[in-house]
Formats: structure tokens, sequence, C-alpha cells
């Protein structure tokens, strides 16, 4: 399988849906993915999504990436200024 370059914690506009695939637009091309990779919801979080392997969390808001050691309860966010929970229930985590 080809890498696509995905970042993990991103958001990308899902095209389609297929049984076990869904057809996403990344950097304005259509990239076919596994749902296995993929956690697909309707709505933007709420909070900071953490991304504890590689250390940093993305905003809910504007989706930029900011690099965490021990994270907090809130972040504000550098980029957009705005201030949102940290989900310290909810990471995202690579398949096996």
């Amino acid at each position: 399988m080809r890498r696509c370059q995905l970042r993990r914690g991103a958001w990308y506009p899902v095209l389609s849906l297929a049984p076990d695939e869904a057809v996403l637009e990344v950097r304005r091309k259509t990239v076919i993915v596994p749902l296995a990779y993929l956690e697909v919801v309707r709505s933007r979080p709420k909070s900071w999504t953490l991304i504890p392997s590689e250390r940093y969390a993305v905003c809910p808001n504007c989706a930029e990436r900011l690099a965490l050691g021990r994270p907090p309860e809130r972040l504000r966010c550098p980029r957009c200024q705005r201030l949102f929970d940290v989900d310290l229930n909810h990471h995202q985590i690579a398949p096996a």
C-alpha cells in the first residue's frame, strides 16, 4: 500500500464512504483510505485532540498542531487564540 501522508488528528473532507474505505480530499487531491485507518465523525470535536505517539495536540477550531509534554486541562491555540479543553480520555492512535 502506498503512503498517502495523512496527518494524525487532522480533518479531511470525506467525499464518499464505502463499506471498507473512504474517499478523502487531501491537499486538493482525491485519496482512497481504508476505514481501518480512520475515525469518521459528522462534526469537529469541541476539545483538543491528543496525538500521544508524536506528542502534540490538534486545535478543534483551526487544526493547528501544538507540541506537548504533559497535556494540561485547557489550552489556548497560538493561531486562532481560542481556548478549549483537552480531552484526556480520547486519543488518536494508529491502527495495529
